[in-house]
């Protein structure tokens, strides 16, 4: 019987290095200047048109509590679709300082942590090479109070 191998899309946000599953994955996309929506969360960078819909851009860095995404050449978009408790699909962009690779983990050795470590969001940890990549669960990344806010947000500007 063969283990489950699964793929996740590696991202740096600062030294810090995540990976999500790549289903969760739509697009990368090149920086571009989000529009600013006023008084909306503090992580949130403003939204942009993606496939004619209007998406919010959600900067990492803040959102995870570490500092703010600097923009350089390598900043891009990692456009993700999450599951909203109600079922329907929110896509987002999440502003990244650059995204790393694409690498197939054994599932025996991802390391589960999600039940020992708060935000819940991080599901679990991955020694690739040389580099300690936190494992996110897309889904649990934002808070249903955050979804609605964002669903608020791109109501605004629809």
């Amino acid at each position: 019987m063969s283990q489950e191998v699964n793929a996740y899309l590696t991202f740096s946000i600062g030294e810090n290095i995540f990976g999500v599953h790549v289903e969760k994955v739509v697009e990368i996309k090149e920086y571009v200047e989000p529009k600013a929506v006023p008084e909306s969360m503090a992580y949130v960078k403003g939204v942009v048109d993606h496939r004619d819909k209007i998406i919010p851009i959600i900067d990492a860095a803040a959102k995870f509590n570490l500092g703010s995404v600097q923009i350089t050449p390598q900043s891009c978009f990692v456009v993700l679709d999450i599951n909203k408790a109600d079922g329907n699909i929110m896509s987002v962009g999440v502003l990244v300082d650059a995204v790393s690779d694409v690498f197939e983990a054994d599932e025996a050795n991802i390391k589960d942590i999600e039940t020992d470590y708060k935000p819940g969001y991080i599901l679990a940890s991955y020694q690739n090479n040389d580099d300690l990549v936190m494992i996110l669960n897309a889904d649990k990344i934002f808070s249903e109070t955050d979804i609605i806010s964002l669903g608020e947000v791109i109501d605004a500007v629809n």
